[in-house]
């Protein structure tokens, strides 16, 4: 149940993958997975705040499908969110964006020097650019 991919996780309908291989629905459309002994989950894909990735609930237990973040990571990036949401809608926007941008490089396999570099520098170019945007509006 570990192989369980999320595709478009940002639609309204994410898709599950198991194997490549998108996962049977019932008759209402919810997912479902069929274990060896052929006992049935019903399966649901959403979003993990805490884990800034998309996560699979099966069975009422939730499973990140991608690699969890180092938690000093997870929380200045969360404080970073934070504060977008106190600078109104362009703040969240240019916060969340280099929040999920900053993890995805944090999360890459073959994470490099410039990699961590530029998980740093993305949300500071955001702080600039909103900084630049809030003077030049005034």
């Amino acid at each position: 149940m570990n192989d369980l991919v999320v595709k478009r996780a940002w639609s309204r309908r994410p898709r599950v993958l198991l194997e490549g291989v998108e996962l049977p629905r019932d008759r209402w459309g919810s997912y479902v997975l069929l274990d060896e002994d052929g006992r049935s989950y019903q399966v649901q894909a959403g979003f993990s705040w805490r884990q800034l990735s998309p996560v699979v609930e099966v069975d009422g237990h939730q499973r990140p499908t991608l690699a969890p973040l180092p938690t000093p990571v997870r929380v200045v990036l969360l404080v970073f969110i934070v504060f977008g949401f106190f600078c109104g809608l362009q703040g969240v926007v240019l916060g969340v964006g280099a929040a999920l941008v900053s993890a995805a490089l944090v999360r890459r396999p073959q994470r490099g020097a410039v990699h961590v570099v530029a998980a740093v520098l993305v949300p500071l170019a955001a702080a600039v650019v909103f900084v630049g945007v809030a003077v030049w509006v005034q």
